[in-house]
């Protein structure tokens, strides 16, 4: 069933109107009618279904038939990337995100390929909208600005995250050695590996290191493992 983005959505919800773009998807794009059910997503926990009554061009009137809440899954992930070509960061935040992501920490690092353009943080955006709404995650996650390494750290612990390296260095010691109950924050370097300063922040901070699979992963398969590994830990 086609679901849209309605972030005012709650449980006094009775009638939506959804923006110009969500407007225009349901009549250009998915080319719905008067009376077609659709799935309504929140973002902030609360999902529904709706009846659609009334559209345009760039209106769309839904009358809301159902409403329920969907309790933040914990405990919490997060992911740090490096920024990287072809938009394959985007493709790690979107498959990060049906996986349950909640936090993103875009990372600029010594061996990032790219420098962020003017559209990048939009373009993160929009591949995270379009995740929750394809999965029906109801959480969209909080994408936070591009930051070194060092100014990133300080976020990832203020907001209670636990942050931890995946690397190779540490073929040892692997996802499940961590403590279920903790929110972690993984940190994936870029495809030329940390530098040598970035490597020894890691180890002055004292963080931890472990590994993901007994292959060199590159950086978008690397955070998609992890986050499939934590779901996994979690659930024990």
């Amino acid at each position: 069933m086609p679901s849209f983005f309605t972030p005012e959505l709650d449980n006094n919800s009775t009638k939506l109107v959804l923006n110009a773009v969500e407007s225009h998807h349901l009549a250009h794009v998915m080319r719905l009618k008067h009376g077609d059910e659709v799935n309504l997503n929140s973002g902030q926990g609360w999902m529904g279904k709706g009846i659609v009554r009334e559209f345009s061009n760039k209106l769309a009137i839904i009358d809301v038939t159902d409403i329920r809440y969907i309790e933040r899954p914990k405990p919490a992930f997060a992911i740090a990337f490096s920024l990287l070509r072809n938009k394959n960061d985007e493709l790690l935040m979107e498959k990060a995100t049906e996986l349950g992501a909640q936090d993103f920490f875009p990372l600029q690092l010594r061996n990032s390929v790219r420098t962020p353009s003017a559209n990048t943080e939009k373009r993160f955006t929009d591949s995270v909208l379009a995740a929750i709404k394809q999965c029906d995650n109801p959480w969209l996650p909080n994408i936070h600005p591009i930051a070194r390494l060092t100014i990133s750290l300080q976020f990832i612990r203020k907001l209670g995250y636990i942050p931890v390296a995946a690397s190779e260095a540490r073929p040892d010691v692997w996802l499940d050695s961590l403590n279920a109950e903790n929110d972690y924050c993984f940190i994936i370097g870029p495809e030329g590996g940390f530098s040598i300063e970035e490597t020894e922040l890691l180890r002055s901070e004292k963080i931890p290191g472990i590994s993901l699979s007994g292959n060199i992963l590159r950086a978008e398969t690397a955070a998609i493992a992890v986050a499939a590994q934590f779901n996994l830990l979690r659930r024990k």
